[in-house]
């Protein structure tokens, strides 16, 4: 295991237990703090607020969003965020252009997330699992709230906050491919009167992998305070570093013989590698101004720095007889993002209409540069015996890549309550300068400004306060500055989506049952497509559809049960385009059918202490390109586990993960294939005090 930083953690391992002793004293002389409300709710952040920000109720917002809370995350003991949505229909795992977890919402990427409510950049920060508290994804077009994002939806992770009690948890895992992670989570009140509570969270993981070559090593360190100095202010400020050291795993190439060969094959090098430090910071500020009114001004940075990024695309074609063609390439990154949001919520009525209003402002200025790059062409490797070749001597410089956004906004919405009605209508307005700069094409920068509206109106219908009908409409628009040049020399316009949605939500065997049933049909617009005169150019012509149905179940059926289900049947495809052979294909890594079912059981009695799980995960075939020549085969994979709780917080966990070794595999970017892990486990060891 790596000592670079996790110095810390033995440390914090130790001052645990003695602040556990300490702990009745200081509480002693707290004072209790009176609960910070607003429309009943405590202030700042309650499940489900990402599609709405104002809290409203999730039967009452007439979109589909998905919340997996902490106790699901620990029930199952996922390791990292991929695995961690699985249990959400319509939203599929692929892998990014590092080897990292990156996702796919009703058939698109979602190139960005959501931090805290705040958008990360193209290039975002990783996220390490060890500060997160829940993770909420809203589905169909976000940008009457968030901007610039793809039509399918946006995943927002949630950080843990400061407790008002002492708490603290300490966990080692070891298993499968030398896999090593060491975690503690430590939060409490900072001072006598309990009006600064603090939390800290470290994590180090060191792993090899079941493929051939491949590691990873990574550190995670984040302190939060928070300071409550009345019952009517609240200011909260996160700061999170994280250190990343890994091989460049670029999977496999997009042809049936790659199928074939073992999942342990890599075609890449030793000297291929990803070194990535980067830093986050995050400050929210909340203020009752009354009993109707509430002021929030928040703030989040990210400097993403990668000195080394070594790797290897597999040439067109990827395979040439027995043969894989490669081409070297290697730069350094830089990636900075910082926004500022301020904004105002509030009640009131007119007449017998009741009003909850969302009145915001965001500025956002997002720069990414690859930097120094250089490209060694035609360096081929066997397929079924490959030998390394080393480092080349050929190296071509390709110059540096540079895109910049800056972008002014405002953004309105009003709840509106009439009896069993709400009525949802939201809009922003959005200014946004891009600059897209590349030395080795295009001297000076391209730019253009554009100022995109982008509203969204929803209806529902109470028929009990346990059961609501909806229909929705939303627009959403991407700034495409990445991916090309028109003929004209400048930059593609913002591509558009239209989602059409309706659904049912209900609360049900008591409050111990929900279910949402929806069904939507989403559209994107001035899609980026080849030119089928020039390849060095795009034009926008393109169209894209996804349609389908998603049905989803979390049950806690009783005190020792819990369910969760889903299901989503999708049809992705190419409406139009300048390839007309395509025209018609499905969307590459959307499977038409998906499927999961997790459900746990704690034992009393004889068997008092333990908690058995398990889950089916199942995904039917996918295309690895949208020129469909390769499916994906279909899979169904089974995880188990088992909790044990020894009393004195201490717990013993084991994970088994892909059970039955199903061979199965997901798509990445530039159209690689990635195979999964096979039969694998895990063992954690937990103390809680």
């Amino acid at each position: 295991m790596s000592t670079r930083l996790p110095m810390l953690l033995p440390l914090a391992l130790l001052i645990m237990p003695a602040a556990a002793e300490e702990a009745p004293a200081a509480f002693a002389t707290a004072t209790e703090l009176d609960t910070i409300t607003v429309y009943g709710r405590q202030l700042g952040r309650i499940p489900g607020e990402t599609a709405t920000k104002s809290g409203a109720p999730v039967l009452e917002t007439p979109f589909t969003v998905n919340i997996v809370p902490r106790e699901l995350l620990d029930l199952r003991n996922v390791s990292n965020i991929g695995q961690a949505v699985e249990t959400i229909s319509g939203v599929e795992r692929t892998i990014g252009f590092s080897g990292n977890q990156r996702f796919r919402i009703r058939g698109f990427q979602a190139i960005s997330t959501l931090r805290d409510g705040f958008r990360q950049g193209v290039s975002q920060p990783e996220i390490d699992l060890q500060g997160v508290e829940s993770i909420e994804v809203l589905k169909g077009p976000a940008s009457a709230l968030y901007g610039r994002f793809e039509p399918g939806g946006v995943i927002n992770f949630v950080s843990k906050r400061p407790e008002e009690a002492f708490a603290a948890q300490a966990s080692l895992t070891g298993g499968s491919d030398d896999y090593t992670r060491l975690g503690v989570d430590l939060t409490g009140p900072l001072n006598a009167g309990g009006s600064l509570l603090g939390r800290i969270n470290l994590a180090h993981e060191d792993a090899d992998s079941y493929r051939d070559g491949i590691d990873n090593r990574q550190t995670f360190v984040s302190p939060v305070l928070e300071w409550r100095p009345d019952a009517d202010t609240s200011l909260i400020a996160r700061l999170e570093y994280l250190h990343r050291d890994a091989a460049f795993d670029r999977g496999l190439g997009n042809h049936p013989l790659f199928l074939q060969v073992p999942i342990s094959r890599n075609y890449g090098e030793d000297f291929m590698r990803i070194r990535k430090e980067q830093w986050t910071g995050g400050v929210e500020f909340n203020r009752m101004l009354d009993a109707d009114w509430r002021l929030r001004v928040g703030a989040f940075w990210s400097d993403v720095h990668v000195p080394e990024e070594q790797f290897f695309n597999y040439g067109f074609p990827a395979l040439d007889g027995t043969t894989v063609n490669r081409n070297f390439v290697s730069y350094r990154e830089r990636q900075k993002d910082a926004s500022l949001q301020a904004e105002l919520y509030g009640r009131f009525a007119t007449g017998p209409l009741q009003h909850r209003v969302l009145i915001g402002a965001e500025r956002n200025v997002d720069r990414l540069a690859y930097l120094d790059g250089r490209i060694s062409f035609g360096n081929p490797i066997a397929l079924h015996d490959p030998v390394q070749t080393g480092r080349p001597d050929n190296y071509i410089d390709t110059g540096d890549s540079r895109y910049e956004f800056e972008t002014n906004a405002l953004y309105l919405q009003d709840e509106i309550s009439w009896n069993r009605w709400r009525l949802l209508l939201g809009a922003r307005q959005e200014w946004t300068d891009t600059l897209s700069f590349y030395t080795g094409g295009v001297d000076p920068a391209v730019t253009r400004r554009d100022s995109p509206f982008s509203p969204r109106a929803g209806l529902t219908f109470m028929a009990t306060p346990d059961l609501s009908f909806y229909a929705s409409w939303a627009r959403s628009f991407r700034n495409e500055a990445d991916v090309g040049l028109l003929e004209s020399g400048i930059t593609p316009k913002p591509t558009r989506g239209d989602q059409v949605e309706v659904g049912v939500k209900s609360i049900l065997l008591d409050g111990r049952m929900e279910a949402t049933l929806a069904w939507y049909d989403l559209r994107k617009r001035d899609a980026v497509v080849a030119d089928p005169v020039d390849w060095n150019l795009v034009i926008q012509t393109g169209e894209l559809r996804s349609r389908g149905v998603e049905a989803e179940v979390s049950a806690r059926l009783r005190d020792a049960w819990t369910l969760v289900a889903s299901y989503a049947y999708n049809e992705a495809n190419i409406l139009k385009d300048t390839n007309t052979t395509i025209v018609g294909n499905r969307l590459a890594g959307v499977p038409r059918h998906q499927a999961s079912l997790w459900t746990s059981w704690t034992f009393d009695g004889a068997l008092n202490g333990l908690t058995v799980g398990g889950g089916i995960f199942h995904g039917s075939e996918q295309a690895t390109t949208t020129a469909n020549t390769l499916f994906l085969p279909a899979y169904t994979r089974l995880d188990l586990n088992a909790r044990y709780a020894f009393g004195d917080g201490m717990e013993l966990l084991l994970n088994l993960d892909n059970v039955t070794d199903e061979r199965y595999y997901i798509t990445g970017g530039f159209s690689q294939i990635y195979p999964q892990a096979p039969r694998s486990w895990r063992l954690t060891f937990s103390k809680r005090w």
